[in-house]
């Protein structure tokens, strides 16, 4: 069945991914090229491993030839988050296999973000594909103009990395607005200060996930409260 598309729609989704990777993705390319990294391997890595934050490690990893082992387990703690993605991410909208493939390898903490609130809850799954499209060939494009602007333009320019974190700050308040339920906020203080605590007094660079798992262990406790008084009324 042929979905229609609203191109105006992903448009104004897509910009406020567009404001975050275009400084960032710059800032990714200038780094490769202070690292005395060819500049191309900035788009390839762009291309091949789209994941943020491993690719500013990848830099690092690159320059000081870390194993396999070491790679793979950072990769794995940095991006645990993403277990969690899954659970909400609207792959069933998605068709065929080549199109639900891409879906999860283009599944970035931005595509996210943007479709599981607020108006990117109503994309079908081929304007969710064409998000993820323009949202990579952006990083790509920028991280790209940046390594070639390291070339020629000192790398000592900073204040890049808070891109991402204000447009989450807008997606989550957007989000609360939404669903108008002041408990997740809530949940994310508590979940925060469990996260803060065990990576203080147990386990070192251990935040992201156990945050991550304390804030879904609130929620399904939460759901099933809910879900128990729904039953019971429903007696």
């Amino acid at each position: 069945m042929t979905q229609t598309i609203n191109l105006k729609k992903i448009l104004l989704l897509w910009l406020p991914i567009a404001a975050a990777y275009v400084p960032l993705g710059m800032a990714l390319g200038l780094f490769f090229t202070a690292s005395d990294i060819a500049w191309y391997w900035a788009p390839i890595a762009c291309i091949i491993i789209y994941a943020g934050s491993i690719e500013y490690l990848a830099v690092s990893f690159i320059s000081g030839g870390v194993s396999l082992f070491t790679v793979a387990f950072t990769a794995f703690v940095v991006n645990f988050r993403h277990i969690f993605y899954g659970l909400s991410f609207p792959y069933h909208r998605l068709n065929g296999r080549l199109q639900k493939f891409y879906g999860i390898w283009a599944l970035t903490d931005e595509i996210y973000g943007v479709t599981s609130a607020g108006k990117g809850k109503q994309l079908n799954g081929t304007e969710v594909t064409i998000l993820q499209i323009l949202a990579q060939c952006t990083w790509v494009s920028s991280a790209t103009i940046g390594a070639l602007l390291g070339l020629i333009v000192p790398p000592e320019i900073g204040g890049f990395e808070f891109a991402l974190t204000a447009m989450f700050i807008v997606l989550a308040i957007d989000a609360v607005k939404e669903a108008q339920d002041f408990r997740l906020l809530i949940y994310v203080a508590l979940s925060a200060m469990i996260g803060l605590m065990v990576e203080r007094f147990i386990i070192n660079d251990s935040f992201l996930s156990v945050a991550l798992l304390a804030y879904l262990a609130c929620i399904m406790t939460d759901y099933a409260k809910h879900h128990d008084i729904k039953h019971e009324n429903a007696r």
